[in-house]
């Protein structure tokens, strides 16, 4: 007899699908299938978009049709974190979000960007983009990650992360990320309830 497996249903919410499909991907590394299933919710929803209230009407009939247990809301902060006011409007509007959805949200807030996570795992970035790099600094205090890593290498995308997400290296980013080691001690105690 086979035992059966309980399946966490793991919603995304992003600034958008090159984000969701990212962090996907990343956390598909310590929470894979079949006992983490992630789906997307707005995934046709961008940017600030995601503030009004006509698309929380939508985030609410998503939440009731595919029913995750939790629910991930990826938003970059666009400042480094001692901005206190774009701190707060971030924080507003996961709280207003996560009434939304029972309050079954947690929150990751990338600081400054999403792309302070690749910073953080230089390394990986530059054996996919073959390049040389370095960045010994904390990547919370890098303003404009993404800009950083395209005036040093013009290939790069933020189109390419859902790929380049999948080469970084899960453990190097909990050390050298703050507040993704945060977002991860969160999550890990959801999904311990």
């Amino acid at each position: 007899m086979k035992k059966k497996i309980n399946i966490m249903r793991i919603g995304l919410v992003g600034e958008a699908p090159t984000d969701t499909s990212a962090i996907q991907n990343l956390l598909r590394k310590r929470y894979p299938a079949p006992a983490y299933d992630f789906v997307t919710l707005l995934d046709q929803i961008h940017g600030s978009l995601l503030d009004s209230q006509k698309i929380k009407r939508f985030l609410r009939i998503e939440f009731e049709d595919k029913r995750p247990d939790i629910v991930i809301f990826i938003r970059d902060l666009d400042s480094i974190h001692t901005h206190s006011q774009v701190f707060s409007e971030k924080k507003r509007y996961f709280s207003e979000s996560n009434r939304v959805v029972n309050k079954q949200g947690i929150f990751l807030l990338n600081i400054y960007e999403i792309e302070a996570l690749v910073v953080a795992d230089i390394e990986a970035f530059n054996r996919k983009y073959q390049t040389a790099l370095e960045y010994n600094g904390d990547c919370m205090m890098l303003e404009d990650p993404k800009g950083f890593l395209r005036s040093h290498c013009k290939s790069y995308s933020e189109i390419d992360n859902a790929e380049l997400f999948k080469e970084l290296s899960f453990d190097t980013l909990l050390e050298k990320c703050r507040y993704f080691q945060g977002f991860i001690y969160r999550f890990n105690k959801r999904l311990a309830v």
